[in-house]
């Protein structure tokens, strides 16, 4: 009984934060993802709402989170998994460059998203996913918003600032900027995020590959437009167990 009162209250949450998006579906599971008659849901577990991906020649089709996991959503996992990370977390730090609960989480090592996403139902996107979503339907475009570099600033939070783009070598809230074809946001700049990858040479799916780096992709608020490219690669950044202040997730999903 007091389960169902809290998961009653916890939906009765989700539609007050997310007014615009009240009238779409909410999915309990990836068995339940068949049924549903959108492109947009919210996934019961974490609140979040995903976007639906089509198929492309290297990928199957999946759903992704439309923003980066924010604080609240990864304070709800540590509150309800008792997740215990190998090295605190230091909110303090956390709280300098992520100061609220729509912010995306940072100082999370690769570990911990996927603690995250397994505990959400959900994984990390593969590097090839990744990339086929930040394109947002536009193939052989240079930026997820096409190859204007004059419009960075509406859908991108990097170094300095300009148009929409008001945030000065700090981390935008999620979803505080234009979102790309798919209705994915700040899949360039704002925050690095981890892919489920080991980093090679070439990029595709090395689901059973060893290495000794893992993916992270997107470029972040601290850099420059150079960084942006949806194709851009970074080799030597990451080890897993690392923690960065600007280096966050999402999550995706497939049918099943």
């Amino acid at each position: 009984m007091i389960r169902r009162f809290q998961c009653v209250l916890f939906l009765i949450f989700v539609s007050l934060v997310r007014g615009d998006d009240k009238e779409l579906p909410i999915v309990a599971n990836a068995r339940e993802l068949k049924k549903v008659d959108s492109n947009k849901i919210i996934w019961q577990r974490d609140g979040s709402t995903m976007s639906y991906i089509p198929s492309s020649e290297t990928t199957k089709s999946f759903w992704m989170d439309t923003t980066e996991v924010t604080v609240g959503q990864f304070k709800q996992f540590l509150q309800s998994a008792g997740h215990k990370n190998t090295k605190p977390i230091d909110w303090d730090l956390i709280d300098e460059c992520s100061p609220t609960d729509k912010h995306p989480m940072v100082y999370v090592s690769w570990h911990d998203a996927v603690a995250y996403a397994v505990w959400a139902g959900k994984r990390l996107p593969y590097e090839n996913e990744w990339e086929f979503a930040a394109r947002g339907g536009l193939l052989g475009k240079i930026y997820p918003w096409g190859n204007d570099e004059s419009l960075a600033r509406d859908y991108s939070n990097f170094k300095g600032v300009g148009g929409k783009d008001k945030w000065d070598r700090q981390i935008a809230p999620v979803a505080s900027l234009k979102p790309n074809g798919y209705g994915l946001h700040d899949m360039a700049g704002n925050v690095w995020e981890w892919c489920q990858d080991w980093y090679e040479s070439d990029q595709g799916i090395h689901q059973y590959a060893i290495g000794y780096w893992k993916v992270v992709r997107g470029g972040s608020y601290q850099l420059s437009i150079f960084y942006l490219p949806v194709s851009n690669r970074v080799l030597g950044r990451c080890l897993p167990i690392r923690r960065f202040e600007d280096n966050g997730f999402r999550c995706v999903v497939n049918e099943q």
